[in-house]
């Protein structure tokens, strides 16, 4: 598949109409004064979308402190910039849920203060990852200060979600790849979109970028072509699910064909091999599964 004709400005990538109206809605909320919560898996562009919204607004870095709870940092100090400054200020908070109990008291009794003071002008962010919210949902201290912000809570959607859009993120992705490694790879084998849309990428965008980006420093020329990477570059990748109770043997019969499928780079001799059953028998199975877009 050629990606020079796709060459559009992608800095937000917004096929789908659902996440162009999730990005209308985010933009018009930005120019208020209105608490943000971002929700999303890892690796969805969270802080991207964060960093746009201060770019539209011209923030710039000494109006802006970052409350990352993921990392040590001076809290104290952190909270006694934003109370003091004259000027507006944006918070961005990361990673809430791994805060000490007396710093959400003492962000609550910040933000209460703030609220009511009609010359107050503060802009706050708020990423909060999926795996947080089994915690926020709960009675604590955490869920207190998360029912004061959720009523303008978006939810991005991870990469599984928006396939449509999958070759606006390959083509985006390679292009940086292209000029950071000083590559000048223009296109890649169909094969390459059908295993991308097969893998789950446990870390969304991010870990395709990082794949990408694999793929170009490995390949020369001008084009990545399927059966010139090695098996073995895509050894633990192909597992689409955990051992779970509750799952039929019948769909982890279908996975672990697909992932064989997927290393052998659609080679169903070798596939069949690998499984230790008949060709035949592979090929009805393919059928049964709906597996044939993948040999």
């Amino acid at each position: 598949m050629s990606l020079r004709k796709s060459k559009v400005h992608l800095e937000w990538i917004t096929k789908g109409s659902d996440i162009e109206k999730i990005k209308k809605q985010w933009l018009e909320i930005s120019n208020s004064t209105l608490p943000i919560l971002i929700v999303g898996d890892r690796g969805i562009g969270k802080s991207f979308w964060i960093e746009r919204s201060l770019d539209k607004r011209n923030i710039t870095d000494s109006s802006m402190t970052t409350f990352d709870f993921s990392y040590s940092f001076s809290f104290d100090q952190n909270l006694e910039k934003i109370r003091s400054s004259k000027q507006n200020v944006t918070v961005i908070l990361d990673w809430f849920t791994k805060a000490k109990k007396e710093e959400i008291v003492m962000l609550q009794q910040w933000w209460k203060d703030e609220k009511y003071n009609e010359k107050s002008k503060v802009y706050l962010y708020w990423e909060i990852h999926t795996e947080e919210m089994e915690i926020l949902n709960q009675k604590n201290i955490y869920s207190d200060f998360y029912e004061q912000f959720k009523s303008f809570r978006f939810e991005l959607p991870n990469l599984k979600k928006r396939i449509s859009e999958l070759p606006l993120f390959v083509y985006e992705f390679l292009s940086e790849a292209n000029q950071s490694l000083n590559k000048k790879i223009s296109s890649m084998d169909e094969d390459f979109f059908v295993f991308f849309k097969n893998k789950i990428f446990n870390r969304n965008y991010t870990e395709l970028k990082d794949l990408i980006f694999a793929l170009v420093g490995f390949s020369s020329g001008k084009q990545l072509h399927w059966k010139q990477i090695p098996p073995h570059f895509f050894e633990n990748t192909l597992s689409e699910l955990n051992i779970l109770p509750g799952i039929s043997l019948e769909q982890y019969e279908k996975e672990i064909i697909k992932a064989n499928l997927i290393y052998t780079k659609g080679n169903r001799e070798k596939a069949a091999k690998l499984l230790g059953i008949s060709e035949r028998n592979l090929y009805r199975k393919l059928h049964e599964f709906q597996l044939e877009d993948l040999s």
